[in-house]
């Protein structure tokens, strides 16, 4: 189908929508984003796309009025569950496709909902607690049940920080629910991202990843990400068939969901949540070079069309691999951003996203950091990743009001080569 002079609203204009914004336009899409920033430094993604509209996405009365005056034709959402409710709700009122509904929403935002799904098919789950004074061990890592991106997260090393922690999440929980899980140090955190066509389930790949090594286990901070996860079999003969039938179970069709977990040194995993949604980790561009498609046009079309017939596929190189690097601040008002353009021309670059700014106050008293940018290679070689992250790194500068450089922690790149030999520990 020609999708030219369709069309499409997004909701969310963040930088994380910049790419959605720019993939739908390379097929002549007219598209329309929308939030209640009018300071356009807050909401990036206003500045590419080809008109704005400074309402709320939560608006939808409105939404729905300017929707129909506009004649707009699709709708869509991502990197947030309440953007994706709210998205869910305007399809509804004006009768568009939608790739997700309440329920599968509800199991897959909702983190004790999902540990009930993961437990019917047999899908392993890490330990949690019922309440503060059933907790028996220490660290534990405190959430709100309902939020995503890391907000109203916690770790806790003694009772004084889980009753902060604990009080921290329901604050920021909308539905006033907060799970307690035991925190998993000593285990690779894993993730495993599937894509859904008429019913029919890819594995489209998987990740390792590698935290900071300089945090003191007080901070969730994942440097990288390397793909594809490096004990691939053994989730193929461990859990691949619970998980598959799990999300044949939700009955989702279309779209692209994700699974986030742990496997220990006895090749066991354990997960802790999932997202159908778009996610901040951005590997489309990797796909789209590894097959067998870049998964932003499932969404993009499947929103003007109802269906995914048209969109382009390729075969997949099982060889290629990619490296995605988070850069997140140290406490400071950052004063300048340099050398993430020239990433961008680097040859192997899949990414380069710029979500901090100039003038930008980055905390350091939570358990996230603020990520300043992320950046990605993609390469069938790993010591390519290894040259082109410590290239990237030599380009790239982020300096605080006082001169200060405030990158929190870098990748140590020969960890990519022990990847590449599958060492990585």
């Amino acid at each position: 189908m020609n999708l030219t002079g369709k069309k499409l609203l997004i909701l969310g204009a963040t930088a994380g929508e910049i790419s959605l914004v720019k993939r739908a336009q390379k097929y002549g899409i007219y598209v329309i984003v929308t939030d209640n920033h009018t300071d356009y430094t807050l909401a990036p993604a206003k500045n590419v796309a080809d008109e704005a509209w400074d309402i709320s996405w939560s608006d939808i009365d409105t939404l729905e009025k300017l929707s129909r005056e506009s004649g707009v034709d699709g709708i869509l959402a991502g990197y947030s569950e309440f953007r994706v409710e709210n998205m869910i709700k305007l399809c509804e009122r004006l009768n568009f496709p939608c790739y997700i509904n309440n329920e599968q929403l509800e199991i897959t935002r909702d983190k004790i909902k999902f540990k009930e799904c993961c437990r019917k098919y047999g899908v392993p789950v890490v330990k949690e607690y019922s309440s503060i004074d059933e907790v028996n061990e220490y660290p534990v890592i405190v959430k709100p049940t309902d939020r995503a991106g890391s907000i109203g997260i916690s770790i806790a090393h003694s009772f004084e920080e889980l009753e902060k922690a604990y009080q921290y999440a329901y604050d920021l929980s909308v539905e006033k629910r907060v799970i307690i899980e035991k925190y998993i140090q000593d285990e690779d955190k894993v993730d495993f991202y599937y894509l859904a066509e008429n019913g029919n389930l890819t594995l489209l790949t998987s990740c390792d990843t590698v935290n900071a090594q300089n945090n003191d286990g007080s901070r969730v901070v994942q440097t990288a990400w390397l793909y594809p996860e490096k004990y691939q079999s053994s989730y193929n003969s461990k859990v691949k068939d619970n998980i598959e039938a799990m999300i044949r179970g939700m009955k989702i069709e279309n779209g692209c969901i994700f699974f986030s977990g742990f496997i220990d040194k006895n090749q066991n995993f354990v997960f802790f949540e999932c997202g159908y949604r778009l996610e901040g980790a951005h590997q489309y561009y990797y796909t789209q070079k590894r097959g067998p498609v870049n998964f932003l046009d499932i969404f993009i079309f499947y929103a003007l069309c109802g269906n995914t017939h048209d969109v382009s596929h390729i075969g997949i190189n099982e060889n290629m691999k990619c490296v995605t690097v988070n850069v997140f601040a140290k406490e400071g008002t950052i004063a300048k951003i340099q050398g993430l353009e020239e990433i961008a021309k680097m040859p192997d670059c899949t990414l380069a996203l710029l979500h901090g700014r100039v003038g930008e106050q980055c905390k350091a008293d939570k358990a996230i950091l603020d990520k300043i940018c992320v950046f990605a290679f993609s390469s069938e070689s790993v010591e390519q990743l290894k040259n082109d992250v410590d290239e990237a790194y030599s380009k790239l500068q982020i300096i605080d009001d006082m001169g200060n450089d405030m990158i929190y922690d870098r990748l140590v790149t020969s960890e990519i080569l022990k990847w590449g030999d599958g060492n990585l520990r």
